[in-house]
């Protein structure tokens, strides 16, 4: 009866892991949808156009509330993935990765709100003023260097937890501790920011594909 009790819940504990994988697969998708529409969407818009707030505001929602929960989601999964080989690595990367979701959301609502602003304020003519202009800009570009800033830590964590655990392909652990230290500068250098899309982009689906295949001792009974 008791053998019957403890096959049981190991079965469920395999599940578990499992549905934990696969939510974190599904996230790291949505990351590089995320990654390679928003900026798409920014560098290419146009607000005048028939729909084109429509289209901005699924931008901001894809870089800014998908993006974020997908990253809790994914590191989260790879946290449960790497189990006892790097906890406290893993764990910090969680918590970092929380900053930098939090981050990444604000930038999206800074967005958001002057675009709002900007629309119901026609008479203002805030975009032919120099100092308007300035201010948000500047503003802006801070916040998504701070928010590329923890996204860099979180991948340099991750990376070196994989690498030292032997848990990800050394590939891959490398792939992660370039983005983060291309993501750890954007603040420094904003050009850095389309080097640091473009890594995170090949990371998020590599990482994809690797919590779809579920490892094998993640559900072992």
């Amino acid at each position: 009866m008791a053998d019957n009790t403890i096959l049981k819940d190991n079965a469920g504990s395999g599940g578990s892991a499992t549905s934990i994988q696969k939510w974190g697969a599904t996230a790291s998708f949505l990351m590089a949808v995320a990654l390679i529409v928003a900026p798409l969407v920014y560098l290419t818009g146009n607000l005048d156009d028939t729909g084109g707030p429509v289209v901005y505001a699924l931008a901001d929602f894809l870089y800014g509330p998908v993006w974020a929960a997908g990253l809790m989601t994914a590191v989260y999964a790879l946290r449960e993935r790497l189990g006892e080989r790097a906890p406290r690595l893993m764990t910090l990367a969680l918590l970092v990765a929380l900053v930098a979701a939090g981050a990444f959301v604000t930038v999206a609502s800074i967005r958001s709100a002057n675009r709002y602003y900007h629309l119901t304020h026609p008479d203002l003519n805030l975009e032919n003023s120099t100092i308007v202009l300035t201010v948000w800009s500047t503003l802006l570009a801070g916040m998504i260097g701070a928010a590329w800033h923890f996204l860099g830590w979180v991948f340099l964590l991750v990376g070196t937890a994989g690498w030292t655990s032997g848990r990800l392909p050394h590939v891959l652990s490398a792939l992660y501790v370039a983005a983060g230290f291309a993501a750890l500068f954007v603040y420094l250098l904003p050009t850095l920011e389309g080097t640091a899309v473009l890594l995170g982009t090949v990371v998020s689906i590599w990482q994809g594909l690797l919590l779809w295949k579920v490892d094998p001792e993640a559900s072992r009974t």
